[in-house]
């Protein structure tokens, strides 16, 4: 059912220049940071200190007719969303030679998700990011890559992982003996195993390796493990229609426990995030049961049964939902995106143009308690939101702004508001 709420329009304003942030306010904040290149956000964590870690993949162009090639990047922040320093992978080497190939790097690394290393007392020690390893000057080959880094952001070992088919790296999961699994999906949809787990030793040596299919489909940057299983989400597609996809197994099997397709055959649903959330999972994605896409909740039992399900939005207009965390009070927050852009006028306006960031806060039964639709006035879309112990909200995603992609942190209080 379609809810129409009153929005709080907050227009954004922010540093482009990671080196000069503005000293950020004590309560809330919008960060941008660039650059000179297009930044993509991925992932972030909250690190012991009460900082950001923000994870990225950076858009590389030489210049305007090469080919461009990516670089991960990370950026640790204090509380305030200042920059206490920035990371490369790979570093930039030097300039070519007049007359040598253009491309500087025959490598390109995507990042997608990351999570943090302690050691037996729990302490913070270092993170590792899992994405993709291309190599463009061999047909484009995708290999799963997982890094390890110390508390400084300095890598420290890395390893590429290559099962029969081109595979990007969406997932990882820190085991309590050490050890890492990741999540791969494959890049050829045709492919019929286009899921790949593995687990990797502390020192990155391959312990085992499975893959698994269920016909054309997405996986989400997300790996979720319990002492007996792992959990995957994600979009299957079938007869021009999708459904959500919910997978369980076990680690080192040939076969999952359940792979189930969660949906109605009538309309399509997607998922782009899911959540633990009491003994089972939250998804946010899109639904179009009402004619036009918005944001849909389901809460799923740990065996993939739906226990309930929502949407979101506004009348005449597109909606997406794509992030979704726990809240402090036991609730919910939903992230996503609404086209504020109307062509024919049919509908009041909402936002500031193109895409804004559309924040809404939910109880456990879905109700919805409050929501704020905020942003540029370019396209702004979310990729990860996070719940401070406080009780406010950081977001991180990415803003068009003068026509190149720009990281975006903000911070707002326990009711969606920017001061």
């Amino acid at each position: 059912m379609k809810k129409i709420l009153l929005i709080s329009l907050i227009a954004l304003f922010g540093c482009l220049k990671e080196e000069n942030a503005d000293p950020g306010l004590p309560n809330t904040f919008v960060k941008y940071f660039n650059g000179g290149f297009n930044d993509v956000a991925q992932d972030i964590k909250s690190t012991d200190d009460g900082g950001y870690l923000m994870l990225a993949t950076t858009e590389v162009r030489i210049n305007e007719v090469t080919d461009p090639y990516y670089k991960i990047k990370i950026i640790k922040t204090d509380r305030y969303g200042n920059q206490l320093w920035k990371k490369i992978y790979p570093a930039y080497g030097p300039p070519p030679a007049p007359g040598e190939d253009q491309r500087v790097d025959s490598v390109s690394f995507r990042g997608r998700s990351l999570a943090i290393l302690r050691d037996g007392a729990g302490l913070e020690t270092g993170y590792v990011v899992v994405g993709d390893s291309i190599h463009a000057r061999a047909n484009a080959q995708s290999h799963l890559l997982i890094m390890l880094t110390d508390i400084n952001g300095d890598s420290v070992n890395a390893k590429t992982l290559k099962p029969s088919f081109p595979v990007q790296g969406k997932g990882v999961v820190v085991n309590s003996n050490g050890s890492y699994t990741v999540l791969g999906a494959a890049v050829n949809t045709q492919s019929t195993k286009n899921m790949y787990l593995a687990e990797l030793a502390p020192t990155l040596t391959l312990n085992w390796e499975r893959t698994h299919g269920a016909g054309e489909s997405s996986l989400i940057n997300k790996l979720f493990r319990d002492q007996d299983f792992y959990y995957v989400s994600g979009t299957v597609k079938k007869q021009g229609s999708s459904d959500i996809r919910f997978l369980r197994t076990p680690g080192d099997s040939e076969n999952t426990e359940r792979d189930l397709e969660i949906g109605d055959p009538i309309f399509s649903e997607t998922s782009n995030d899911m959540c633990p959330y009491g003994f089972g999972f939250a998804v946010t994605g899109t639904s179009n049961e009402n004619g036009d896409d918005d944001i849909l909740f389901k809460r799923l039992a740990q065996d993939g049964r739906e226990l309930s399900s929502n949407l979101y939005g506004f009348p005449n207009q597109s909606e997406v939902g794509l992030a979704i965390c726990q809240a402090r009070d036991g609730g919910l927050l939903l992230v996503g995106s609404v086209n504020t852009h109307i062509p024919d006028g049919t509908t009041t306006q909402v936002g500031r143009g193109g895409r804004d960031y559309y924040l809404i806060k939910i109880n456990a039964f879905g109700d919805e308690e409050w929501s704020r639709v905020f942003g540029s006035k370019n396209d702004d879309i979310a990729a990860s939101v996070l719940a401070n112990a406080d009780g406010s909200y950081v977001i991180f995603g990415t803003t068009l702004w003068g026509g190149l992609r720009t990281l975006s942190l903000i911070k707002t209080d326990t009711k969606g508001n920017i001061e």
